[in-house]
C-alpha cells in the first residue's frame, strides 16, 4: 500500500488524538475492502490490528470491530 497507507495511518491518528483532546467519549475507525481483489481474512486482521495498536496508545479502548458489506468498523471507548 506505501504511501497512501502511511498518510492514511497518520490521518487517523491525528484524527484519534483531536477527539481525545477534544474529550469525545467515543472515536469511530474503520477501512474499506476492495472488493475488486482477493483479500485474505490474514489481512484483514493484520489492518484490524494496525489500526488498534496505533489508537490504543492515545487513550482509546477498541470494544467492538464490526464487519459491514464490504467495509470493517472498528469502535473505541476513551480509558478511564
Amino acid at each position: 500500500m506505501g504511501l497512501i497507507h502511511a498518510w492514511r495511518m497518520q490521518r487517523l491518528v491525528s484524527d484519534a488524538r483531536t477527539a481525545f483532546d477534544r474529550g469525545d467519549l467515543t472515536f469511530i475507525a474503520g477501512f474499506d475492502i476492495d472488493t475488486r481483489r482477493r483479500v485474505s481474512m490474514k489481512q484483514i486482521r493484520k489492518e484490524i490490528d494496525l489500526i488498534i495498536n496505533a489508537v490504543e496508545p492515545i487513550g482509546w479502548e477498541c470494544v467492538s470491530v464490526e464487519p459491514f458489506l464490504a467495509s470493517v468498523k472498528i469502535d473505541f471507548l476513551r480509558q478511564a
